[in-house]
């Protein structure tokens, strides 16, 4: 009888593991979305501050020689 309540609850605790294992690879897969989404978007607004500098430089530049 002990026998087959120690296997019962080995294999709970094999279950338990394993979800637990399974619920931290999806947190950790969330938070390296995250991640990876800040990082495009740092890169987008360099990229969009990037060319409105250029932009205000040439209207600049017209306004100047006009």
């Amino acid at each position: 009888m002990h026998e087959m309540m120690d296997f019962q609850l080995w294999k709970q605790r094999r279950e338990e593991l394993l979800h637990e294992a399974q619920r931290n690879r999806h947190a950790r897969a969330l938070r390296a979305t995250r991640k990876r989404r800040a990082e495009r978007i740092a890169a987008l607004v360099w990229e969009i501050k990037r060319h409105v500098g250029r932009l205000f430089k040439l209207l600049r530049t017209l306004r100047n020689t006009g």
